[in-house]
């Protein structure tokens, strides 16, 4: 398994909060229409900082769907997604060596 981590900074997490299931209604038919999508974990800090966390089946799976990161769905999210500020800042692909959540 793999998880994809984009790593943004800047944000207005209250407004993150206050719209995340306005976005979430828009991200998760993208997602979940990905090829070897297994879920996904959205982070927050008081601070400003966020981390979208999206596990794949594969590192092919995840490579495969950027484009739909990079273009389909800033386009879709539009004045939602601007309204939360911040910049993404970085986008690492991890191999899951554990996970254990209930």
């Amino acid at each position: 398994m793999v998880a994809r981590v984009a790593r943004f900074e800047g944000v207005n997490v209250e407004v993150a909060k206050q719209t995340m299931d306005e976005a979430d209604a828009i991200i998760r038919p993208l997602v979940e229409g990905l090829q070897g999508y297994s879920g996904h974990l959205e982070l927050a800090s008081e601070a400003g900082g966020y981390l979208s966390i999206t596990f794949f089946e594969s590192a092919d799976d995840a490579a495969s769907a950027e484009r739909v990161f990079d273009e389909e769905m800033p386009r879709q999210l539009g004045e939602l997604f601007g309204s939360w500020g911040g910049t993404r800042v970085d986008v690492t692909r991890y191999q899951v060596v554990g996970d254990e959540r209930s």
